[in-house]
C-alpha cells in the first residue's frame, strides 16, 4: 500500500499527534486490507523529523531515492 499524504496543522506539530497515527497505522492496513503486507512511503530528504519518526515506528529506508517536485525523496518501507 502507498501512503501519499500524511499532514499535521504545523501549530500541531510536536504533540505526538503524528506518532499516534503512525502507530496504529500498520494495524489499520491489516484489518482493512488484510491482503496487504507492505506499507510504502517517500519522504523529503531534508525532512528530517519526518524520518525519524518514519523510522521509530518501524519503516526502514530502502535505499532507492525519486526526485520530487521539491527534492529527492527517500522511499521508505514498512512491513506488516
Amino acid at each position: 500500500m502507498l501512503l501519499t499524504a500524511l499532514s499535521i496543522n504545523y501549530t500541531k506539530q510536536g504533540k505526538g499527534y503524528a506518532k499516534q497515527a503512525m502507530n496504529l497505522l500498520g494495524e489499520f492496513i491489516k484489518s482493512e486490507f488484510p491482503s496487504c503486507d507492505e506499507i510504502v512511503l517517500a519522504v523529503n530528504h531534508k525532512n528530517i523529523p519526518a524520518q525519524r519518526l518514519y523510522s521509530k515506528v518501524g519503516f526502514k529506508d530502502t535505499g532507492r531515492r525519486k526526485s520530487g517536485p521539491i527534492g529527492e525523496q527517500l522511499i521508505m518501507s514498512l512491513s506488516l
